[in-house]
């Protein structure tokens, strides 16, 4: 990789993990957790030798986070929210 596109991957890579560790509270543990799936599922794909399977692994990291996140916030924040307003309707 070139210096500019290297920087790139790089810092997106380490904002995903700052935002995972930051919004631990809110579902930051599902993002973490969704990156190592993501990482394990893509690695054992197709790939000639390891260093492109560790790139198929890399990305794979990078899209399980996100989906990890939102899952993760959803059943932290979202979910007992919803059952609390369902469980406390007006008369």
């Amino acid at each position: 990789m070139q210096g500019l596109r290297l920087l790139l991957v790089t810092a997106a890579f380490a904002g995903m993990i700052a935002l995972c560790v930051l919004g631990w509270n809110y579902g930051g543990m599902g993002g973490l957790i969704g990156g190592a799936l993501g990482f394990l599922l893509r690695l054992g794909g197709r790939g000639l030798d390891w260093g492109e399977r560790i790139g198929n692994g890399y990305v794979g990291a990078l899209m399980g986070m996100p989906v990890g996140l939102l899952i993760g916030g959803f059943l932290t924040v979202g979910g007992p929210y919803l059952l609390s307003m369902i469980n406390n309707t007006p008369n």
